[in-house]
């Protein structure tokens, strides 16, 4: 069975009045348009004759197929979504593919902000023991986290500018929610690392101090990308 993906193919060589869908392609957009008349009663307003509906299933499916929804699941995320929506006409083609791609928060994990805040503070821990020759973090972060840090060219992130490095981050972040990513379980170690009130009554007078400058650099970086100022 072929996905929308393959479909969108047999689209690119036509022109707008020559385009071919196959009898797969009509299957799938019928059953979309099906479901959307039942979720939106309106939807009669939007297209009064088989000419107009037909025109539209086209222009459907060549829109799935450039934004990437090639997959029944996507498509049930967005009825989903569409069901929440509280207006009895339908949505724009563009609208319904947003309701197609989940957010993070859609799954319980934090937004991207959050995410690059989390992801700064878990960094600083993994220098500071990296600089200090120690073995453990101060901080445990949730495997999502962690998981996200490795996917971060952290190299080039720091050397882009502000909007391009949250445009950066937001999608990496995004494109490991779309691969289907399951936040694994905590490990029984991570419920073993050594609290920072533990570590800090370890440190020396230099080390506290050169651990809270480090805390406000971070803290000052933190900002200035959110501030656009980075």
């Amino acid at each position: 069975m072929r996905d929308l993906a393959e479909i969108g193919k047999t689209l690119q060589n036509y022109k707008p009045d020559e385009i071919i869908i196959d009898d797969f392609a009509k299957n799938i957009i019928n059953k979309v348009f099906d479901q959307l008349s039942l979720i939106f009663p309106a939807w009669k307003y939007n297209w009064k004759t088989d000419k107009t509906l037909n025109a539209a299933k086209m222009e459907w499916t060549k829109a799935f197929n450039e934004s990437g929804i090639n997959t029944l699941a996507q498509i049930k995320f967005g009825f989903a979504k569409a069901r929440k929506h509280e207006s009895d006409f339908l949505p724009s083609p563009g609208k319904f593919i947003s309701w197609c791609k989940p957010s993070p928060e859609d799954f319980g994990y934090p937004d991207a902000h959050k995410a690059m805040r989390d992801c700064f503070e878990y960094q600083d821990s993994d220098r500071y023991f990296s600089n200090n020759g120690l073995g453990q973090k101060t901080v445990s972060k949730r495997p999502l986290i962690v998981d996200l840090c490795k996917k971060i060219d952290w190299f080039a992130f720091r050397r882009m500018e502000s909007n391009q490095a949250d445009k950066y981050f937001n999608d990496q972040y995004q494109s490991l929610i779309n691969s289907g990513y399951v936040e694994p379980e905590p490990s029984f170690d991570d419920h073993q690392l050594p609290t920072p009130e533990t570590v800090k009554a370890g440190m020396s007078e230099q080390q506290k101090a050169d651990s809270k400058q480090r805390k406000m650099d971070m803290i000052k970086d933190i900002k200035n990308k959110l501030r656009g100022k980075a």
